[in-house]
């Protein structure tokens, strides 16, 4: 193939190895092999493309030099929406069904008759899914809410617990203090089940057991670290968290005063509660486990390791507790992301620690 003398061979290379996108770097690629002498078929083989899209690429950059191997505009056909609609039907969503929907949650159908009655405009189903992914919408479980959380309180926690965090440090010079939050979860023969891989179309079958051995896993985890402890105990106390308390005041540095943050459960705040002083405690205010990423440390151990399982009895329980421990427990980055408590951001972008 003819190709035109826009750059030399060495600028050619130095501008695929520029490039940060594949689509580029082949497309400078096939240029830099057409102009070696190679065919059509042989450019297509070698960088996985059709030969006329070698064909194409050689004759953009021909015409345009190198700007002609860049992405050109796709302009697709306008949305329905004007901006401002789709505004207004992302506050619609976001309020939740209306009386006029008849439905308690709004999927894609009441959507695509949302759009129809209220919008005037008529989208097939799998555009609708397509406008939703657009507007920055995905299909997520609802976190369970109490009906006696209080918002207000929520917010005034997420407002003052850095303030509360600062007082510790000030209370423990010299002390590098760590934020850690703590919980405990059952396991046991009460099975769960997690999503699956299968046929469309196909109902997948797993095993929900429904027997009576169960334990308790308490755990803490410093999502600013990485770092994570926990004990698994038959049954749950005062002396089981006291247990715990211990155990967790062993494992931290020298110079670390930690923080525990945890609910207001009764053994978390009984008077035969043995605090040890490297340890300070806050509480969460009541009914509100979404400000406790640890929450989500044990729906991350039930959907990758004790779902869809049989458990014969409390040792296999306990094998399958001390093997997701382990190997979650002791990922740094997995904690990191999994335990991360974003309105803790500020604390930690101001270089408190």
């Amino acid at each position: 193939m003819h190709v035109a003398d826009h750059l030399p061979p060495d600028e050619l290379r130095a501008l695929a190895d520029a490039a940060t996108e594949k689509r580029r770097f082949l497309r400078v690629r096939a240029v830099i092999l057409a102009r070696e002498g190679r065919t059509a078929p042989e450019i297509a083989a070698a960088l996985g493309c059709s030969r006329r899209g070698a064909q194409d690429w050689v004759a953009r950059y021909n015409a345009d030099g190198p700007g002609g191997l860049d992405d050109r505009p796709r302009p697709g056909r306008p949305s329905f929406l004007t901006p401002e609609m789709a505004d207004r039907l992302r506050r619609r969503i976001d309020a939740g069904p209306a009386p006029e929907d008849a439905t308690c949650a709004l999927r894609g159908p009441e959507v695509r008759a949302l759009l129809g009655r209220e919008f005037g405009v008529l989208y097939s189903l799998p555009a609708v899914y397509a406008l939703l992914h657009r507007l920055g919408y995905s299909c997520l479980d609802p976190r369970p809410s109490h009906q006696k959380a209080d918002p207000e309180a929520r917010e005034l926690f997420k407002k003052k617990v850095a303030g509360r965090i600062d007082d510790v440090g000030r209370a423990h010079p010299g002390k590098r203090v760590e934020v850690w939050f703590e919980d405990e979860a059952r396991f046991g023969q009460k099975g769960t089940l997690t999503t699956v891989w299968a046929r469309r179309g196909s109902r997948p079958a797993a095993v929900r057991q429904t027997q009576y051995d169960d334990l308790w896993v308490i755990a803490a985890a410093c999502p600013a670290s990485g770092a994570a402890a926990g004990i698994i105990m038959p049954q749950l106390d005062t002396p089981t968290i006291n247990l715990f308390l211990k155990e967790f005041s062993r494992q931290l540095a020298p110079d670390v005063q930690a923080v525990l943050i945890w609910d207001n459960a009764g053994f978390h705040i009984s008077g035969s509660r043995l605090l040890p002083p490297n340890v300070s405690v806050i509480q969460l205010p009541p009914y509100s486990p979404e400000l406790n990423p640890i929450e989500n440390f044990w729906h991350y151990l039930r959907s990758h390791y004790w779902s869809n399982r049989v458990y014969e009895d409390w040792e296999a329980l306990k094998g399958a507790a001390v093997e997701a421990m382990a190997a979650v427990g002791t990922d740094a980055e997995r904690i990191k992301s999994v335990c991360a408590a974003p309105y803790l951001d500020r604390r930690e972008s101001a270089g408190i620690n």
